[in-house]
């Protein structure tokens, strides 16, 4: 999903601040979208699109500032919800997307030392679905 048309707010393959890489519990992750503690990316689904897979988790650039809920959402219907993650801990969800024709990614309920710098990882975060499958922004 980093390969999408992403805000600047966003680190596209990059935590969300100033560091370069994207670092979970001592861990590279080359792709992937970073985000602050309130953040969030609308998606458009066309297609049939099964799974949602991402490696979840606080980047090691801003671990002391604290956790943060990940969320998904399709409309007004909640589908995930991490709970507060704090690092050096990765949550790895796997969501069944089949039949929805809009997502939302959320980052939310920042918490500890310094809950304005806390940022969120959604490593490696990508749809699995059938050929001629398309995703855009909303």
């Amino acid at each position: 999903l980093s390969d999408l048309p992403l805000a600047k707010a966003l680190g596209r393959d990059k935590p969300f601040g100033k560091a370069a890489e994207m670092r979970m519990n001592g861990l590279r992750f080359r792709k992937g979208i970073g985000m602050g503690p309130a953040s969030r990316v609308d998606l458009q689904l066309a297609g049939s699109w099964n799974l949602l897979r991402a490696d979840l988790g606080v980047d090691d650039s801003c671990r002391s500032a604290g956790g943060l809920q990940f969320q998904v959402w399709s409309g007004e219907r909640l589908l995930y919800d991490s709970g507060l993650v704090t690092a050096p801990a990765v949550v790895k969800p796997e969501i069944d997307v089949r039949g929805l024709t809009q997502l939302s990614l959320r980052t939310l309920g920042a918490r500890g030392a310094q809950p304005a710098r806390t940022c969120g990882n959604w490593a490696n975060a990508v749809l699995i679905g059938t050929e001629g499958a398309t995703v855009s922004l909303r």
